[in-house]
């Protein structure tokens, strides 16, 4: 029994690669990405700049 046919996506969910909405949609994926990315590395820069600041304020000599 060959359950593969069935496991693949219909062409709604995974249009034919090489049309303009398929095109779209793989930009739109990697749009998405790179904004979860550029805020995670917001937040890791604001996290890090409170960690050097707490340094700072807890040992004046540095």
């Amino acid at each position: 029994m060959n359950l593969l046919p069935s496991l693949l996506a219909c062409a709604t969910c995974l249009p034919d690669q090489g049309t303009e909405v398929a095109k779209a949609a793989n930009l739109a994926v990697f749009f998405m990405v790179g904004v979860v990315f550029v805020m995670l590395g917001i937040v890791l820069k604001i996290m890090f700049n409170f960690a050097r600041k707490q340094r700072e304020f807890t040992d004046p000599n540095s």
